[in-house]
């Protein structure tokens, strides 16, 4: 009667052993799954922000190459307006 005892808390501790082994495989399955949507819902909100920064720099250089066309127009305006003072001085001397 010994031996079967023995041999029937054997298979059971090896049941339980087996059963915890398996819930805590599963657990790490879970921990890693929410470790691996974290680092995609990051590199989807890294990507939105390379996409915007793109945006702007675009935006930017558009805005530059239109500040220097009205800075180039300000400056022929400039120009045109001495050349008519300079005529009109002449013109009363």
């Amino acid at each position: 009667m010994d031996g079967k005892k023995v041999t029937i808390v054997a298979i059971i501790a090896i049941l339980v052993g087996l059963l915890v082994g398996y819930l805590m495989w599963g657990a790490q399955t879970k921990t890693l799954q929410g470790e691996l949507d974290q680092i995609k819902a990051r590199l989807a909100e890294a990507q939105k922000a390379a996409t915007r920064e793109k945006e702007l720099s675009d935006k930017l250089a558009q805005m530059e190459a239109q500040l220097k066309q009205v800075s180039d127009d300000l400056a022929k305006e400039k120009a045109r307006r001495e050349q008519m003072q300079a005529a009109v001085s002449k013109g009363k001397k």
